[in-house]
């Protein structure tokens, strides 16, 4: 099961790619690739998903952030050795971009929005990739 908690962190899991047993593929992802879409939302200093969404490894997920703030916001994906696995750039208020990533370790990964003082101030999200 996907879970997502606000507090200083969120509950999702992704995986990236590394020569040390990363959890993404190197190859290209495309569209078609997809198994599901998992919407976000960015706010002032958090951000939202559903909670009942569930990732399995193995999945090609598609992060889509929508930043309903009024600030800038961007969206990082970082695994469990808060290594950056891949990232939604700066999005204006209004906002939306999306990110595909392939999960294939389970595990438990991090959202961080790094602009200015957004980590500082609690804008984190820890998720988890079910096995």
């Amino acid at each position: 099961m996907f879970v997502l908690a606000v507090l200083p962190a969120a509950a999702l899991t992704g995986c990236g790619s590394d020569d040390e047993g990363g959890s993404s593929s190197a190859a290209v992802l495309l569209p078609a690739d997809v198994t599901q879409t998992v919407e976000f939302t960015a706010t002032e200093y958090a951000f939202g998903a559903d909670a009942s969404t569930t990732i399995e490894a193995g999945e090609v997920v598609r992060f889509r952030l929508t930043n309903v703030g009024e600030l800038d916001h961007e969206m990082r994906v970082l695994d469990d050795t808060g290594r950056l696995i891949d990232q939604i750039p700066r999005l204006a208020p209004g906002a939306t971009g999306e990110v595909l990533l392939r999960f294939d370790k389970a595990g438990q990964y991090q959202l961080i929005c790094d602009i200015d003082d957004h980590l500082t101030l609690g804008q984190r999200a820890i998720f988890s990739v079910n096995d």
